[in-house]
This record gives C-alpha cells, structure tokens and sequence, in this order.
C-alpha cells in the first residue's frame, strides 16, 4: 500500500469570477501516483480522492450531475 503525507501535498485555490464558488484541494490520488492527464485505466485509480476545503460564505459548485461518475463528499 503506498502512503502520502497530506501535508506536504501542494494545496490548489480556485474561485468562479463573481466569486460565489470557491475552495482549496489537495489531490491525494495524484500524490500517490495517479497520472492526472492520462486516458489510459492503467494509469489511473479506480477512484479518485482529494480533500477540499471550503471557505465560510462560498460553495463548492452549482448543483450538477454525473453521467458516468459517482460522486461521494462527507
């Protein structure tokens, strides 16, 4: 099993241009390894996982949908 430190994951900022939506993520799947830009399953996890982090007053995004992806948020 590989095993990262979340803390030494780089945390990436993003916010919509009026400002309502916005947060911060760590990409743990990329951290242990996944190749972010590659189409082959080889290559990539079953799943993906990442912490986000929401700051008081924002959202994480507009209401959406998957039509080939599940999505799981605690």
């Amino acid at each position: 099993m590989r095993k990262t430190n979340t803390k030494v994951i780089a945390e990436e900022t993003w916010s919509s241009p009026k400002g309502k939506f916005g947060g911060a993520s760590k990409g743990i799947s990329v951290a242990l390894g996944r190749k972010p830009a590659s189409t082959d399953l080889k290559e990539r996890h079953p799943f993906d996982a990442e912490i986000c982090r929401i700051p008081p007053g924002k959202s994480h995004c507009p209401y959406h949908s998957h039509s080939a992806q599940w999505e799981f948020i605690t």
